[in-house]
């Protein structure tokens, strides 16, 4: 895992599909082959593209959305990022930054008080990169009794709380790295009291809407319609996964096929937003021509810090890493509905994005497979 420079790529327009973007020969041919298992009736499975020098060379999807009425994956099918969502969480944060509203050295406690009980001296960097030691709400009792799962609901506010309800940090701020999403939840929520919008909003306004992210949003209400939204699944089958929901109350009948799960929980900045392989090719493709926010958002974007740790790979959501010498700029995701994974090769210009409805799906791996073939 190594450092990178900004590349700055003179082309401007958004990506779009052609069929002449180069890919090795017989390339389409191996990618197809990786997701056969899963093209086909009754089984959830993938949308996968791959971004070569500003456009689609290679986009699909197999698999059904949902298995209800057999609607099939499609590379505008939406999907449940998962924890690709810190990315947009943390473009918020670096566009207020760049407004002059934010600064990475305010201290946390400026907006949430109960923090300087800790006694620590945490900032909003501490938050950004995993560094503030604040414990994962997760491991923290609910008031009510209930579990951490997002077939329940529960609220970003009522996980901040329930974390700064914590005895101590795990650790001084910065002098160890931990992940979790509390963090990037604490972000969502300066965020909005600084900007006086709902992070949803604000994203729309200040980045969906002007990249043509148009079926792009942050699921802040579960109550919402999503055209097009790939449903969860995992495999009926498999026995770790049915004692873990039928530990909290859920009735899971044996057999084959596969078991429907269904993000309830409402929570936002650490995971939350939906989106499509298409229109994550927009977002990609802007860390090259620098359209939203100028080469300034892009650098902040990218932006490493040191701390008191050996681990300084991370960038504003993104963790920077290294595929045959060559850099790598990457981030996964996972969580009861999907298995998503992004991974960018700035000096080649390509970027495989990978989204699963699937639990399980592994998206990294098959990601790993497809960056295999086509990275010559």
């Amino acid at each position: 895992m190594i450092r990178t420079t900004v590349l700055i790529c003179l082309l401007a327009a958004p990506c779009k599909a052609v069929a002449q973007s180069p890919l090795p020969l017989g390339a389409a041919e191996r990618i197809n082959a990786i997701f056969a298992p899963y093209d086909r009736d009754g089984s959830p499975g993938y949308a996968v593209a791959v971004l070569k020098e500003g456009r689609i060379a290679f986009e699909r999807g197999y698999g059904r959305a949902d298995l209800d009425c057999n609607a099939p994956i499609t590379p505008q099918t939406v999907f449940h990022l998962a924890s690709l969502s810190k990315q947009f969480t943390a473009a918020a944060v670096a566009l207020l930054v760049l407004d002059g509203r934010l600064s990475l050295e305010t201290p946390v406690a400026a907006y949430f008080p109960q923090v300087a009980r800790f006694g620590a001296d945490m900032r909003l960097k501490h938050l950004v990169y995993f560094t503030s030691g604040l414990p994962e709400y997760t491991s923290q009792p609910r008031e009510n009794g209930d579990p951490w799962f997002t077939a329940y609901r529960f609220t970003v506010d009522e996980a901040i709380d329930a974390t700064l309800r914590a005895k101590a940090l795990k650790f001084a701020p910065g002098t160890q790295w931990d992940y979790s999403n509390v963090n990037y939840m604490i972000l969502a929520k300066i965020v909005e009291r600084v900007s006086g919008m709902s992070l949803a909003q604000f994203l729309q306004i200040r980045v969906f809407r002007p990249l043509g992210m148009l079926r792009t949003l942050v699921d802040d209400d579960t109550t919402v319609i999503i055209p097009n939204r790939a449903t969860g699944y995992a495999d009926r089958g498999d026995p770790d996964i049915a004692r873990q929901l039928n530990a909290i109350g859920f009735t899971v009948h044996s057999g084959t096929g596969y078991m429907r799960l269904v993000r309830n929980s409402p929570h936002y900045g650490g995971s939350g937003v939906f989106s499509t392989v298409e229109d994550l090719a927009k977002w990609d493709e802007n860390f090259y021509t620098h359209a939203l926010g100028g080469l300034a958002f892009t650098t902040q974007m990218l932006a490493r810090c040191r701390f008191q740790h050996p681990k300084d790979n991370d960038a504003l959501g993104l963790v920077f890493g290294d595929y045959k010498g060559r850099t790598m700029i990457w981030f996964s995701g996972g969580d009861i509905d999907a298995s998503t994974y992004m991974a960018r090769l700035p000096d080649l210009h390509l970027t495989v994005i990978c989204l699963s409805n699937i639990l399980k799906g592994d998206a990294e791996g098959k990601a790993m497979q497809v960056i295999g073939i086509v990275v010559p």
